[in-house]
C-alpha cells in the first residue's frame, strides 16, 4: 500500500507541475435517453452520502431490488428476482467481467470501488439492444472521468474515515488534469474492514482487505476526434465469507479497455464509436479458516478471462430519426482445480496414515462466445410522442477442454453444447406531455444463453445449501417476454411515479434435485442426490414500483417508494426461488449549499412465499432506519458522519443465507452488521 499512494503521489506532484488553464468537453457515457425506461438512476452524490463499502452495497436502498450476500464484500444486486446472468452489468457502456470463482465471491460489480463511481445507470427489463444482450435488465456502472472542477485545470480530492462497527477504515484519493488537448486521472483507494456484530452482538465473520487504482486519459485528436485509454486494478485479500463453504485468500483484477469515437463525420453520420477491452481475474479461495481444515485441506486457485469490443455508428436518417446499428463481441475463458489433501476419513473418522492428494476440476477449461448485431431505431412521430423499435441477433458458442472422466461419462461423452442464434426484440411508446404528465410502454422478447457454471460445473457446492451442482450441457437459453407501463406525473413540487410489469419465461434454467445421481465428496454425509440444472418449462414474474417526490419549506424532500415482486414456477406449482419481500423505502432530506442531511427508513415485510424444492426458509420482516450528514465546512473541506442501523435491528436480507462450515454458532441465518457509528473527512484541492 505504502508503495501504491507514493506512486500517486508523485503522479499527482507531475501533474502540478504542468497545470494549465485550457478547457475541454468530456464526452457522456450514457445507455439510458429519453426514449428509453429510465427506472432508476443513481447519481454520485447519493453514493457520497450513503457512503457503500461495496459495489453491490449501493442498490440496497434501491426500489425494485434486493441484495444477495454470501460475505461483506462481493454482493450483487437482484432486480425483481433478475440476477447473475439475467442482468447486464457493465463498466462505461460495455467493459463487462467474469467471475472466477464458481461461488460468485468475485462478482463483476466487485470488480470497482464505489469511492470511483460517478453514476449507475439501470434499464430495467430487456429493452436494450445496444451494449450485449440483456434479459432482466441493464445496469452501467459509470466512473468517473477527468472534468474541471470549478474552471481548474488540476484538482484533487482525499477522503478517509472509520466505522465503529468492526473498527473499518477506509481512505480515497482522486487527483485529475483537464487541457485541451489530453486529459488525465487516477483514483486510488484502500479499505480495511473487520468482523462486524449483528444487531443482537454476535460477530458475524466478515472482514477483508482490498486496494486498488485506476487510470484514465484520453487525447483529442481533433476537435470531433478522441481516443481514451482506462486501466483498472484491485486486489482484495483475507474475505471471510459467512455464506460460503469457503473463504478467498485473495482476489486480483485487472481490467483495460481503448475508445475511439468520432462525432459528426457527415449530415448523415452523427457518430463511429469504438471499444475493446480485457478484464483477468486471478483468484484463491480456501477452507484455511475452516474447522474442515483439520480433515481436509482445500485450496481453489481458478482464473477467469474476458475478451471483448463493440463498434457502433449513429445515423440520423431524418431530422426526427435515429438509426443505430453496431456489433460486440465477449469470450469468457475460465480454468482452474480445486486441491484437496485429505488427513481424515470423513465417513469414518479415521486418521489416514498418510495424506491423501486430489485435485478436482473446476471449470474444466471452459470458454463462452457471443458474437452479437444490433439495429435500434427512435423516430420522433410528434413533439411528444417516440417510437423505440430494436433488434439484435447472437451467435453463441461454448467450448470444454479438459473435462472430467465422471462428466463425461453422466453425459455419454455428449458434453459440447450446440452453437445458439437468439433473437431479441423490442419496442416501446413513450408520450411526453408539456403538464409533466409522461406514459412509457414497452415490450420485450430476450433470450438468455447459460452460463458456464451451468453448462459445466461438476459436483461442487455452489448454491446456498450442502447440495452438490452438476452442469448440463444440454441446457436450452432461456426465453422472457416481458411488458412495462410507467406512469409518471409532475408538479410544481410533487412528482409521482408507478411501473407494472409482467413477465413470462420459458425454459427457466433452475437446479432439480436428482436422488439418482449420487453425491461425489462425502457421499456417506447428508443430503443424498446433486442438484442438476435443469430448464423449467414455464414461469412468471410481476410486480411494481410506485413512488412519490414531495418538496416543501425550499431544503426540504420528503420521498416514498414501495416494490414487490410476484413469482410463480407454473411448472412446478410451487414460488420462484430468492425474490426480494416487498419493500417501502422513506426519507426525510435537508440540502442547502453547504449541509446534507438524510433520514431513511426501509421496512421490508417478511417472505414467506417460498421454494420447497430449492429448501429455501422463511425470512422475518424488519425495519431498518439510517442517518447521514454531509457538511461542508469550506470550500477545501467537508466532513460526513451517518448512524447506520440507527435501532440496532437484529434482521436478516431474504437472498442472504449462512453456512454450516462457519461454525457451530452460526446457525441458518445471516444477520446484517448492528448499528455503527461512521465519520469520514475530504480534503478538495
Amino acid at each position: 500500500m505504502r508503495r501504491l499512494y507514493i506512486i500517486v503521489l508523485l503522479i499527482f506532484a507531475a501533474i502540478i507541475s504542468e497545470a494549465q488553464t485550457d478547457t475541454i468537453t468530456m464526452e457522456e457515457i450514457l445507455i439510458v435517453s429519453k426514449q428509453n425506461l429510465k427506472n432508476t438512476n443513481i447519481d454520485g452524490k447519493t453514493i457520497e452520502l450513503e457512503n457503500p463499502h461495496d459495489g453491490g452495497a449501493m442498490f440496497k436502498n434501491q426500489l425494485g431490488f434486493g441484495i444477495e450476500k454470501k460475505g461483506n464484500y462481493g454482493m450483487e444486486p437482484v432486480l425483481r428476482g433478475f440476477k447473475f446472468g439475467q442482468l447486464n452489468i457493465q463498466i462505461d457502456g460495455g467493459i463487462h467481467s467474469a467471475n472466477a470463482c464458481p461461488n460468485r465471491m468475485d462478482p463483476a460489480i466487485s470488480q470497482i470501488s464505489p469511492e470511483e463511481i460517478e453514476k449507475i445507470e439501470v434499464i430495467k427489463g430487456p429493452y436494450n439492444v445496444r451494449f450485449g444482450p440483456s434479459f432482466g435488465g441493464v445496469i452501467n456502472i459509470v466512473s468517473k472521468r477527468p472534468q474541471k472542477v470549478d474552471g481548474k485545470t488540476v484538482s484533487a480530492s482525499l477522503d478517509a474515515g472509520y466505522q465503529s462497527n468492526g473498527n473499518n477504515i477506509y481512505s480515497n484519493l482522486f487527483t485529475q488534469v483537464v487541457k485541451n488537448k489530453y486529459d488525465f486521472s487516477v483514483n486510488a483507494s484502500y479499505k480495511d474492514y473487520g468482523n462486524y456484530e449483528s444487531g443482537s452482538g454476535e460477530e458475524i465473520p466478515s472482514s477483508f482487505n482490498r486496494w486498488g487504482f485506476t487510470v484514465k486519459g484520453g487525447i483529442n485528436i481533433k476537435d470531433n476526434q478522441r481516443l481514451q485509454i482506462s486501466f483498472r486494478h484491485s486486489k482484495a485479500s483475507d474475505i471471510l465469507y459467512a455464506g460460503l463453504p469457503m473463504d478467498a485468500d485473495f482476489d486480483k483484477s485487472t481490467i483495460a479497455s481503448l475508445d475511439y469515437g468520432v462525432y459528426n463525420i457527415s449530415k448523415s453520420i452523427s457518430h463511429l464509436k469504438l471499444k475493446i477491452y480485457s478484464s483477468f481475474v486471478d483468484h484463491e479461495m480456501s477452507t484455511r479458516n475452516r474447522m474442515s481444515w483439520m480433515m481436509v485441506e482445500g485450496v481453489a486457485p481458478v482464473q477467469a478471462q474476458v475478451y471483448g469490443g463493440r463498434a457502433e455508428f449513429l445515423i440520423n436518417t431524418t431530422k426526427k430519426n435515429k438509426f443505430y446499428v453496431g456489433t460486440d463481441f465477449r469470450q469468457i475463458a475460465k480454468q482452474g482445480n480445486r486441491d484437496r489433501l485429505v488427513k481424515i476419513n470423513g465417513c469414518t473418522g479415521d486418521t489416514l496414515p498418510q495424506p491423501k492428494a486430489f485435485v478436482d476440476k473446476i471449470w474444466q477449461d471452459s470458454k463462452k462466445n457471443n458474437l452479437g448485431v444490433f439495429v435500434e431505431n427512435k423516430y420522433q412521430i410528434s413533439k411528444s410522442l417516440f417510437w423505440l423499435a430494436a433488434f439484435r441477433i447472437d451467435y453463441v458458442t461454448y467450448s470444454i477442454k479438459d473435462p472430467e472422466n465422471d462428466f463425461k461419462e453422466q453425459y455419454n461423452g455428449d458434453i459440447q453444447p450446440d452453437a445458439m442464434i437468439l433473437p431479441s426484440v423490442t419496442t416501446n411508446l413513450s408520450w411526453y406531455s408539456d403538464d409533466g404528465f409522461n406514459l412509457q410502454w414497452a415490450l420485450a422478447m430476450a433470450h438468455r444463453s447459460p452460463e458456464i457454471s451451468e453448462m459445466f460445473i461438476n459436483h461442487l457446492s455452489i448454491g446456498m445449501d450442502a447440495y452438490e451442482y452438476l452442469g448440463n450441457p444440454n441446457l436450452k437459453s432461456e426465453t422472457n417476454y416481458q411488458t412495462d407501463l410507467r406512469i409518471e406525473k409532475s408538479w410544481k413540487n410533487i412528482s409521482i411515479y408507478g411501473d407494472v410489469f409482467y413477465s413470462y419465461i420459458t425454459n427457466y434454467i433452475n437446479a432439480k434435485l436428482d436422488t439418482t445421481i449420487a453425491k461425489k465428496f462425502m457421499p456417506c454425509n447428508p443430503p443424498k442426490g446433486t442438484k442438476v440444472f435443469t430448464n423449467v418449462d414455464e414461469v412468471y414474474m410481476t410486480g411494481f414500483e410506485i413512488g412519490a417526490d414531495f418538496n416543501f419549506l425550499n431544503h426540504f424532500t420528503y420521498t416514498a417508494g414501495a416494490s414487490y415482486t410476484y413469482a410463480q414456477n407454473i411448472s412446478w406449482d410451487e414460488p420462484l426461488a430468492e425474490i426480494p419481500p416487498f419493500t417501502f423505502n422513506t426519507s426525510l432530506v435537508y440540502k442547502t449549499e453547504r449541509i446534507n442531511t438524510r433520514i431513511h427508513a426501509r421496512f421490508a415485510m417478511e417472505q414467506d412465499r417460498v421454494s420447497t424444492s430449492f429448501a429455501e426458509s422463511v425470512t422475518p420482516g424488519f425495519t431498518v432506519v439510517d442517518f447521514n450528514l454531509s457538511y461542508n465546512i469550506a470550500k477545501f473541506v467537508s466532513i460526513n458522519g451517518s448512524v447506520t442501523n440507527l435501532l440496532d435491528e437484529n434482521y436478516v436480507e431474504h437472498l442472504s443465507r449462512s453456512y454450516k462450515n462457519m461454525g457451530p454458532d452460526t446457525g441458518s441465518l445471516y444477520y446484517e452488521a448492528g448499528r455503527s457509528f461512521n465519520i469520514g473527512i475530504r480534503f478538495n484541492f
